[in-house]
């Protein structure tokens, strides 16, 4: 039999009741609050006196715990713990910098650059462990410190700009500026100096690379760094000379000059100082021809190519005028022509091209009187004039030979159409002469026996003066005497004479189209001799006229007695008869087949001379 019983069921607690249990259960839990409290209070006052007892027991020490690197620094004073710091890391100042640069090497000490370990920096790193915050966040600080210990890494420092000055300059040292080759002219040719190229150092990579070892704690007490150095190239290299000095010598070469079968040559040597060297923005040299300096060689080299033209020869034989001699063809440089064609030439040199004749720049200079004409004019030729004046064989005129000695070198001279008759450049040099000695001299109202070398020899220029007008030839230079002498035509004297460089000539122009010759005659009469001179030509239509002839008395002379006592008693000599002055007034006409062709008015101002006997003394 199963027996099923009924579970108790518990009465309903009244309103009260339930009450009471909510006010003791947070009576509980504030007593609770309220003990933690009072022991955290007790906790904390606690910890902080402990704190408190642990910073003064390490105030001015370093915490318990604190390394620096390898080494332990607890309760080590700052002093303290720098003195250890710099018994360990002061060998971080020991040491050589060892610059490479090419084939040297250069060193550079640690301490110059202050490289030293930073023992201030790490002890007051280490001072400062634990020291920072407030209570709380120190205490946990030094707890953690304690337990697990704080390592502060050593530092290694230096002065970067030390080192930057410092290896910038040593990397100056290095500087070597390069040597460009130069070219000089000697009397061998072209020299040159060769190029010597120049080196530098660029600090910048060792610069880099040490910042990034000197701060290193293991860096070796020896660092070697390369100091790269390049070569710095010259502006003119040697081969840009070589190659210079190769054009130089083409411009240089000789220039050849051809006119014909006719060469000249202009020579290198002449040239290759002429040449200068340039260098352009680009460094390249090139050669520089001085055109200026052709001029000087031009005038030497017209000397060389001018030739004058050479007139068909005439000739008096058994009285007739008969051809001797061809004429030729003269020529004359044309100095700027070749000037230019030389400069041509150069410039064709430079360019690259090999040296070529160069043709000649001249001018053809025709003959006055060509070989064809002569032929057709000597046949026809005559005397067309003939002038003659006399004079005495005497001392006065070297016994005749200051007025024969010239009229010979005259004689048979041909003026063409067209040339001038220069009595100095016909007759020349008088010492030259044979017969040419001392002669008269009239100077200041006086004559000088044998006072001037040639003395007399106005009687010869006279006689042709007047030879030449009387067959239509136009006068040229003229000056009368400083006598009046009557053995010549009033105011148609024509005296000459050098002094010193000064010349004093006789000249005319042939300006007909026929050429004359001029025949000489001294002939003897007695006491006395005629020179006479003749003109020889076809004749010409000239004819001529002398008017208005108008003599004025001048000073008048007076006879002096020169007493010489070198000469005995007894000698006596005429050195001159007195010859009073005179202003005279004459005109010359020429007049062609009757024309007006040319007229002039003389006027001769003659002092008066005085005459001189001389007498000797001598007993």
């Amino acid at each position: 039999m199963t027996t099923t019983l009924d579970p108790a069921v518990a009465e309903p607690a009244s309103a009260e009741t339930t009450a009471e249990i909510v006010i003791r259960s947070h009576r509980l839990r504030t007593r609770f609050l309220l003990a933690f409290l009072l022991g955290l209070l007790a906790v904390l006052a606690v910890g902080a006196g402990a704190m408190y007892a642990y910073d003064q027991q390490y105030a001015g020490r370093i915490l318990p715990g604190v390394h620096v690197g390898d080494m332990d620094l607890s309760g080590l004073t700052a002093d303290e713990a720098a003195a250890r710091l710099h018994r360990e890391y002061d060998r971080l100042a020991d040491g050589t910098i060892i610059f490479v640069a090419g084939d040297k090497q250069l060193a550079l000490a640690f301490s110059r650059i202050d490289r030293s370990a930073d023992v201030d920096g790490m002890v007051a790193q280490a001072m400062g462990v634990g020291r920072a915050g407030n209570g709380l966040e120190r205490a946990i600080a030094n707890a953690r410190t304690y337990l697990r210990g704080v390592t502060v890494d050593p530092t290694v420092t230096y002065d970067p700009d030390k080192l930057a000055r410092w290896v910038k300059t040593l990397a100056s040292l290095q500087l070597v500026w390069p040597a460009d080759a130069t070219i000089d002219w000697t009397k061998a040719g072209y020299q040159i100096t060769e190029a010597v190229p120049g080196r530098q150092a660029d600090p910048t990579l060792a610069i880099a690379s040490l910042s990034a070892q000197l701060g290193q704690l293991d860096a070796p007490n020896a660092i070697t760094v390369d100091l790269p150095v390049t070569t710095i190239q010259p502006a003119i290299t040697t081969d840009e000379a070589r190659a210079a000095v190769d054009a130089a010598n083409r411009i240089a070469a000789d220039v050849r000059i051809v006119d014909g079968k006719h060469t000249w040559t202009i020579a290198g040597t002449s040239l290759a100082p002429l040449i200068s060297f340039s260098t352009a923005a680009d460094g390249s040299i090139t050669p520089v021809f001085d055109e200026s300096g052709l001029d000087p060689i031009l005038k030497t080299l017209a000397q060389n190519v001018n030739r004058k033209a050479q007139d068909a020869g005439l000739k008096l034989v058994s009285g007739h005028v008969v051809v001797t001699g061809t004429s030729r063809e003269g020529r004359t440089l044309n100095a700027a022509g070749m000037k230019a064609a030389i400069i041509n030439e150069i410039g064709a040199r430079q360019a690259g091209a090999a040296a070529s004749p160069v043709a000649a720049v001249v001018k053809a200079v025709d003959p006055k009187l060509n070989t064809t004409a002569a032929k057709a004019f000597a046949p026809k030729m005559r005397p067309i004039s003939s002038f003659s004046v006399y004079y005495f064989v005497i001392i006065n005129n070297h016994w005749g030979g200051n007025i024969e000695a010239p009229a010979t070198k005259i004689n048979g001279t041909v003026v063409p159409p067209g040339g001038v008759f220069d009595f100095w450049k016909v007759v020349g040099d008088l010492r030259k002469l044979p017969g040419e000695g001392p002669g008269n001299a009239i100077e200041g109202g006086k004559i000088t026996v044998t006072g001037a070398f040639g003395g007399g020899i106005c009687t010869t220029s006279t006689t042709l003066f007047n030879a030449a007008f009387r067959a239509g030839m136009v006068p040229m230079a003229r000056q009368n005497h400083n006598e009046f002498i009557n053995r010549y035509p009033p105011g148609l004297d024509a005296t000459v004479w050098i002094v010193g460089t000064v010349k004093q000539t006789m000249s005319f122009k042939n300006d007909t189209e026929y050429p004359i010759l001029i025949q000489r005659i001294i002939t003897d009469a007695g006491s006395r001799r005629w020179i006479t001179f003749k003109i020889w030509s076809v004749p010409n239509g000239r004819t001529y006229k002398i008017s208005n002839l108008v003599i004025r008395p001048g000073p008048r002379a007076i006879d002096t007695v020169v007493r010489d006592p070198t000469k005995p008693v007894g000698y006596s000599y005429r050195n001159n008869f007195p010859a009073d002055g005179a202003k005279v007034w004459v005109t010359v006409t020429i007049y062609d087949h009757g024309k007006l062709h040319w007229t002039k008015r003389y006027y001769s101002n003659y002092p008066a001379v005085n005459g001189v006997l001389v007498k000797g003394t001598k007993t």
